[in-house]
């Protein structure tokens, strides 16, 4: 009578949720025609998407019929079927023409509210799971400060790049293509929100894994990242293949693999250093670019003394002591910069 088959055509669902967001509208709608459905059976059937609906009515003689959503008068039913006679019931199949216009109008208005809105949510869920994943985004519109992008994939959504999760001092235009990490999506009345970063240390991460292909298949491990985002970085190695360099395969030829992120971030610095479980040389490597002098640790207290020449003070503290600060994140150190020379320390 009706057919399902335009809407499984717009929209993808599993059966039982099909067939519940169908019957729910119908029988609303159908209430507030009919009244009460005691005497009605409604049959959805999935695979040739059609819905038939039957009603039982009961027959009555022509002249004291009073409801015609229950009754049936007798020169009625007999044509429908004969041998019938008054007191029995004719099970009636309404046809599609007798629901009227205005009935499919608002069914076929609500089917699509309902279907749209479960769209949103699975589509919600979906991108849910891409939390972590990095795009790649034009500037569509800047307003106090955000910034807004699109792209094919998210055109109905609302990606935003949010003051605080830009790198300080980056220009954006509009029509600027970028790399963003997904770091939060939001459900909020029927609209899916993607707060974008490029400020976080997996935003790093996900740069370096599209840049070095040693990284992204697993032969090349990041221990770990530490970031302040648009002055430095630093990123601690290891190669599963002891044939392998890790930090020239990362770096590449001249600096090669390095370029287009190091542009990508603004120019910020990034070291990358050799992981190692031996806690001396790896506090030694995480003070680079400084030379290391001398070093005593107190590995109860989590303290390192790192004594350098006066000449690489400057490099192991680095400029508002971002070089000292990152070594100690990387570490898991609280690190004191000495001079060799005159044994006075900076924390």
């Amino acid at each position: 009578m009706c057919s399902l088959n335009w809407f499984k055509e717009k929209f993808f669902f599993n059966k039982k949720l099909f067939m519940s967001i169908i019957k729910k509208s119908f029988i609303f709608f159908l209430k507030k025609k009919y009244g009460k459905l005691k005497n009605y059976k409604i049959f959805f059937n999935y695979k040739n998407g059609e819905i038939e609906i039957w009603r039982d009515l009961k027959i009555v003689s022509d002249e004291i019929i009073k409801n015609f959503n229950k009754q049936i008068e007798i020169s009625k039913a007999i044509k429908i079927k004969k041998n019938l006679k008054i007191g029995d019931s004719l099970k009636e199949k309404i046809e599609y023409q007798q629901l009227g216009k205005k009935f499919l109008f608002s069914l076929k208005k609500d089917l699509l509210y309902k279907f749209k809105k479960f769209e949103r949510k699975n589509q919600f869920q979906i991108l849910k799971k891409k939390i972590g994943e990095i795009l790649y985004a034009k500037v569509d519109y800047i307003m106090n400060d955000n910034i807004f992008f699109k792209n094919n994939e998210n055109e109905n959504n609302k990606m935003i790049l949010l003051k605080e999760e830009q790198i300080p001092n980056e220009k954006f235009k509009k029509g600027n293509s970028f790399f963003l990490l997904i770091k939060k999506v939001k459900f909020i009345k029927n609209k899916i929100y993607l707060l974008l970063s490029r400020k976080d240390k997996n935003f790093l991460k996900k740069l370096l894994e599209l840049e070095i292909p040693e990284i992204s298949n697993g032969l090349i491990i990041i221990k770990k990242i530490v970031r302040i985002a648009g002055e430095r970085s630093k990123i601690a190695i290891k190669s599963k293949n002891k044939t392998i360099d890790p930090i020239g395969t990362c770096v590449g030829l001249k600096g090669s693999k390095l370029k287009n992120i190091i542009k990508e971030i603004n120019n910020e610095i990034i070291d990358i250093i050799n992981y190692s479980s031996n806690i001396e040389l790896y506090l030694t490597r995480s003070i680079s670019p400084a030379k290391v002098a001398m070093i005593k640790i107190d590995r109860k207290k989590k303290l390192a003394f790192i004594s350098v020449n006066s000449e690489e003070i400057k490099k192991a503290i680095g400029n508002k002591k971002t070089n000292l600060r990152l070594a100690s994140k990387l570490t898991g150190y609280k690190i004191y910069i000495l001079n060799i020379k005159k044994k006075n320390y900076n924390e």
